[in-house]
């Protein structure tokens, strides 16, 4: 049972947090489902309960907005923001680093957060990565009676669910409607565009010696197959993994992507690497944006 608030709101700014792709491939493991149970909060007893089922199968029923949420998902913060629901944001992570964001107190990592900072300021609502690696955070937030949303916004499908489910929870659903159209109209005008065209083929690295690459059931994958690329490490074991300086070699790329400011190590001589925006690693509502970036590195032209 969640806990009753009878706190006053305190408005956060808005702004656009950026998400940290390590955060998903610290737990790229594949994550068990709980048992369903509902957690209501308790706000107006007389509104009609929103139910929605988080990424580990708990399901949470909401019968009022909540007022203070603290999203440690970057992702989950920036489609808060995009919904127009971020004067009900009471804190960040430490992955949050835009100038107004700076603004709210941290709370830590995503994964390790600080659970007395959490306390401090008593959300309603925190949402949180599901991920087997971090036990700690969910139970003891059921220890303390606050109620928390499991997301895992690995696959494009994944983001749209998220979209959705936090559009109701926020009672923005036309908001979120909006978004969702927008992005799926922006990626069936880069499916035409791209329609005909060989694919070229694409490495996604990520930091580390060997670097990390992205692999099969990411959204990343789906985006570069979306902008006519062929995902060289598409046959990878697992969504993300390091991968050796030999395989690198022997995938004959035509280009690397990688993130602005990130070091991939160990690329083979005369490789070419292009530098693409935060909005490529960010599984939110920018994933329009995100193809968009991808096709003109692959197919310069193809859209006007």
């Amino acid at each position: 049972m969640a806990r009753r608030s009878s706190r006053p709101h305190r408005p956060a700014d808005p702004a656009a947090p950026a998400l940290r792709l390590l955060v998903c491939v610290a737990s790229a493991a594949a994550c068990g489902g709980d048992a369903s149970e509902a957690l209501p909060l308790p706000e107006d007893r007389g509104a009609a309960a929103v139910s929605v089922t988080d990424a580990v199968g708990r399901t949470l029923a909401f019968h009022a907005p909540p007022e203070r949420v603290l999203s440690l998902v970057p992702s989950a913060t920036e489609a808060l923001v995009a919904l127009g629901a971020s004067g009900r944001l009471v804190g960040r992570t430490d992955f949050d680093t835009t100038v107004v964001l700076r603004q709210l107190p941290s709370v830590g990592g995503g994964l390790d957060p600080s659970l007395e900072a959490i306390v401090s300021l008593e959300p309603d609502l925190v949402i949180r990565f599901a991920a087997e690696t971090d036990v700690r955070t969910p139970a003891r937030l059921d220890e303390l009676g606050i109620s928390h949303l499991a997301v895992r916004p690995e696959r494009m499908a994944d983001v749209r669910t998220m979209l959705s489910d936090l559009g109701r929870i926020s009672g923005r659903t036309a908001q979120a409607d909006s978004i969702l159209a927008s992005i799926d109209a922006t990626l069936e005008r880069i499916r035409e565009a791209v329609r005909g065209r060989p694919p070229r083929a694409v490495a996604f690295l990520l930091d580390g010696t060997p670097p990390w690459a992205a692999g099969p059931g990411t959204f990343i994958d789906e985006l570069i197959t979306t902008a006519g690329g062929r995902n060289v490490f598409a046959d990878l074991t697992r969504p993300y993994a390091p991968v050796s300086p030999e395989e690198l070699v022997a995938r004959r790329m035509d280009v690397v992507l990688t993130p602005v400011g990130a070091r991939p190590g160990g690329l083979p001589p005369g490789a070419r690497v292009v530098e693409v925006p935060p909005s490529t690693q960010l599984p939110g509502p920018r994933l329009g944006e995100a193809a968009l970036e991808i096709v003109r590195v692959l197919h310069p032209g193809a859209l006007p």
